[in-house]
């Protein structure tokens, strides 16, 4: 009878899996991890990526609000918040290229003169800030005043606006030398490299004044997309309190999210 029970033990003891089983089994582990490890992958890096984005936006913004701070007036590099030609002056235009854009002077429609200087903003101070905030309040590693990406300052596979609309509509017709545009960033726009590897793209020439900049939270890492490492944005504010805050401006890849979008998401104001 002992006998007996301990056969039929070690029977159950050393039954094994089938090849067939083991098969099945691994075919099952398999999708499991291809469905899911992606989306795993995917959560790290978004969350890495909303980490750094938060490291370097606050050091942004920091630097341009303790300038005015400092001054203890505000400084004059801005879009309007709230326009005070709102309702007094409209902005039109008689000549647009094939792409829209207008290649004529705007004027005020309902008086038919020339647009006031401050239509659109205050700009009379964006080359101090620039100057400032850039050479004295960031630690600037390197800078190229032309020519970025064969200046070292610029990853190889980053793309300009023409280009990411090219390819979201192939269809479409995008000017080459627009806003942000491939030869624009790369050849023309200045870059300015801090010395923790992130990069800053400032709009227009190396002699232009404006209110609007692009920057990459993690430098040449990568991805260098717009929307995911790479955000652009303008300064919004008044006269009252000068630079108040930032927004989104130029392109977006597919899937990306525009500065607005992003602050929104992790609750920064």
């Amino acid at each position: 009878m002992v006998s007996e029970i301990v056969s039929a033990y070690l029977k159950r003891v050393n039954k094994a899996f089938t090849l067939a089983e083991v098969l099945i089994t691994l075919g099952i582990i398999g999708i499991v991890a291809a469905l899911t490890i992606p989306t795993i992958l995917n959560n790290m890096q978004e969350m890495v990526l909303n980490n750094q984005f938060k490291k370097f936006y606050s050091t942004f913004k920091q630097a341009f609000l303790t300038l005015q701070t400092i001054e203890g007036r505000p400084i004059k590099c801005f879009y309007w918040q709230e326009s005070p030609y709102k309702g007094v002056c409209t902005s039109t235009c008689d000549v647009r290229n094939e792409y829209g854009e207008c290649t004529s002077d705007l004027y005020c429609k309902e008086t038919g003169n020339p647009l006031p200087a401050d239509y659109m903003g205050s700009h009379s101070e964006c080359r101090v800030l620039y100057n400032d905030v850039f050479k004295n309040r960031l630690k600037v590693a390197k800078i190229c005043e032309e020519n970025a990406l064969s200046g070292g300052c610029l990853p190889e596979n980053i793309k300009g606006s023409d280009i990411i609309n090219a390819e979201k509509n192939p269809d479409g017709v995008y000017n080459p030398e627009g806003e942000f545009s491939d030869s624009k960033i790369k050849n023309t726009y200045p870059a300015i490299v801090l010395q923790d590897g992130t990069y800053i793209i400032k709009f227009g020439s190396k002699n232009s004044v404006g209110a609007v900049y692009a920057f990459d939270i993690n430098g040449k890492k990568g991805p260098n997309k717009w929307g995911y490492d790479i955000y652009g944005t303008i300064f919004y504010g008044n006269s009252q309190n000068g630079i108040r805050e930032f927004k989104s401006y130029g392109p977006i890849e597919s899937g990306g999210k525009n500065l607005t979008t992003r602050l929104n998401l992790l609750g920064i104001k």
